[in-house]
């Protein structure tokens, strides 16, 4: 008995060492590991994939706010443009009404200047005509003196 009783606990010892070595088999730990890689692997590709999903909407809201800003600087420059050439358009009809205005007073100043200027030309030109006249009358007269005091025969004192 004693041989049979050894065989049996060799085999039972066999199949405890069996059974610890097929515990000690990683494959179940390594299946986990994989599992878990996996697992982490997954997690790491969706928040990857929902960052730059994130990422492309934020950046298309970005891209519409700078053209929503654009566009309303574009049309505040536009409108300041706008006010701009209407105020040098005012500054300009304002410009010419003054030049006309001024025009206007210089053509009346020369205006008034040259019909006083005619006024005393006229003047002087009547007192010119009327002392020529006067001249005249005088040197005929003078003239008629002479012919009555010298005779043609007769030349004057200053002449001889």
């Amino acid at each position: 008995m004693q041989v049979t009783a050894l065989v049996a606990e060799m085999q039972e010892t066999l199949a405890i060492i069996h059974n610890t070595l097929a515990a000690l088999d990683s494959s179940f730990h390594d299946e986990k590991l994989d599992k878990l890689e996996k697992k982490r692997r997954d997690a790491i590709q969706a928040l990857s994939s929902a960052f730059s999903a994130e990422s492309e909407l934020l950046d298309r809201r970005r891209r519409a706010e700078r053209d929503m800003i654009t566009e309303l600087r574009r049309k505040e420059d536009e409108e300041r443009e706008g006010k701009r050439r209407e105020e040098d358009e005012k500054l300009a009809v304002r410009d010419r009404e003054e030049d006309v205005a001024r025009d206007g007073k210089l053509e009346g100043d020369i205006n008034e200047i040259e019909q006083e200027i005619d006024k005393l030309m006229s003047q002087v030109e009547g007192e010119a005509h009327v002392a020529t006249v006067e001249g005249r009358d005088k040197l005929k007269e003078l003239q008629e003196r002479r012919r009555v005091s010298y005779p043609l025969d007769r030349k004057p004192p200053i002449l001889r």
